[in-house]
């Protein structure tokens, strides 16, 4: 008997030491409340599912790759272009139609 009496007295005092840092019902329904519920998961998953379906495949992004100018290829193409300054000349040379009209 003694023993059994020492060992709920132990057991007692683990209770006592480890109960401070339990919640009380009203922590426990408020953290509760602010937890996702299956319906939410649910709907969360069918987001992300219709968001997966319309990304790109694999050969569109290769496709698209393949359309791609290269840095390279575009510095050749920019340095190539007529300037903003020989538009405006090439311009200013154009005859006007009210010139052409006798």
């Amino acid at each position: 008997m003694c023993d059994v009496v020492r060992s709920q007295g132990l057991a007692i005092r683990e209770l006592e030491r480890t109960l401070p840092t339990k919640c009380n019902k009203s922590e426990l329904n408020a953290g509760l409340s602010l937890k996702a519920n299956s319906s939410d998961v649910q709907r969360t998953i069918g987001e992300l599912i219709s968001q997966a379906e319309n990304k790109p495949g694999y050969e569109e992004l290769e496709n698209l790759m393949e359309e791609k100018v290269n840095k390279t290829d575009l510095q050749y193409l920019l340095a190539n272009k007529v300037s903003v300054e020989e538009m405006s000349r090439i311009l200013e040379n154009k005859a006007n139609l009210h010139e052409i009209n006798i």
